[in-house]
């Protein structure tokens, strides 16, 4: 029997949808998803970065979240955006954010299953925002660092963001590429930012948490190709 050799394809027809809401909401929107006929999703908690004084102002009482992911055609991600617009009001303040990034390659395989649905039907759709104004800034870092991190971006322009909770798995081997010591436990936030202002804010994140501080962070950008819920 021949051994498989699996095939990647770097196709732009796909792209990752992501959702940011209430922790209540989450089951909500992976509903979402499926009754538009999303195949891949998955869901993971994460918690808000608003100050106390913020939520209080906005009537708020928690700041944990859900980030549901799903994996679709470009097409219908962009139905996805507009049926979490619908379903979940994600067009009004205070609602949440959904935005989809562009996929640069996928297996062959996975390619065919996300994208042979879109070629089998026509159908019209109310197209969802573009967001070629924004994109996604993450910062893996240290424990500890995310009201640092909070505090310089917002100085830059950036809005809030929402963090994960992780763990590092390749500590050893960074660890004697640097001649440093890496924690294990590491924190992730996620800021959607207008593309005008991605500069200034990524440079003040790396001089207050970039590789040569404590924090030891790792500072990247990503385009957003639609989105909904975000302010102006």
């Amino acid at each position: 029997m021949p051994e498989y050799q699996p095939q990647v394809t770097a196709h732009g027809s796909v792209e990752l949808v992501i959702a940011v809401v209430d922790w209540n909401d989450g089951e909500k929107v992976l509903q979402t998803y499926r009754q538009n006929h999303a195949m891949i999703d998955f869901i993971c908690a994460a918690h808000g970065t608003a100050r106390t004084e913020m939520l209080d102002l906005l009537g708020l009482g928690e700041t944990a979240k859900a980030i549901a992911f799903c994996l679709a055609s470009e097409q219908r991600a962009e139905q996805l955006l507009y049926a979490l617009g619908r379903d979940l009001r994600m067009r009004y303040p205070g609602r949440g954010i959904a935005f989809s990034i562009p996929i640069t390659g996928i297996g062959v395989r996975w390619h065919k299953l996300l994208t042979q649905t879109d070629e089998e039907e026509e159908q019209s759709v109310n197209e969802a925002g573009k967001a070629d104004g924004f994109d996604v800034v993450a910062v893996i870092m240290e424990q500890g660092y995310t009201n640092l991190v909070m505090d310089v971006a917002r100085k830059a322009g950036a809005r809030g963001g929402t963090v994960i909770t992780a763990r590092g798995v390749a500590e050893e081997e960074v660890q004697q590429f640097f001649g440093i010591e890496i924690q294990a436990e590491k924190e992730i936030v996620f800021l959607v930012v207008k593309s005008a202002e991605k500069q200034a804010i990524m440079t003040s994140i790396m001089q207050a948490v970039g590789m040569k501080t404590k924090s030891h962070g790792i500072v990247i950008s990503l385009p957003v190709s639609g989105a909904i819920g975000l302010a102006d």
